[in-house]
């Protein structure tokens, strides 16, 4: 049985509380995280059609990434199942907006916003010190 040192006040401190918790420790599956950054990555890029390879390439890792954290979220001892099934939809929703665009349907809505982007970028980019 566990001791505690008490304060003057008569509580047990946090710390020790946490320390000796029953609890397993669960560690974040890098697949997982993995995952869901590229199926994030993937999904952004996806309504441009510059970047539709970059789209295919984040997608792909997003779903190859994410078999792997559905077998390693698996255990009781690690985190992160949510995290690698959103990253996996996302992949594949990333890679279905390519595929239907090579039906020839177009579903590039972000290339109009590619100006204005590149005007914000030139504005913002404008008010940083340059370097000499």
């Amino acid at each position: 049985m566990a001791t505690y040192r008490r304060s003057p006040q008569g509580d047990v401190g946090l710390q020790a509380l946490i320390d000796d918790s029953p609890a397993p420790r669960a560690r974040m599956s890098t697949a997982a995280e993995t995952t869901l950054i590229c199926g994030l990555g993937s999904a952004l890029t996806a309504t441009f059609s510059i970047l539709f390879g970059v789209t295919l390439v984040l997608g792909t890792l997003a779903v190859l990434t994410g078999l792997v954290g559905l077998i390693t979220t698996h255990r009781p001892d690690v985190a992160g199942s949510a995290l690698n099934v959103l990253g996996f939809c996302l992949g594949l929703l990333a890679i279905a907006v390519v595929g239907i665009r090579y039906l020839g349907i177009d579903t590039a809505i972000g290339d109009p916003l590619v100006p204005w982007l590149a005007e914000q970028l030139h504005h913002w980019n404008a008010k940083l010190p340059q370097p000499h």
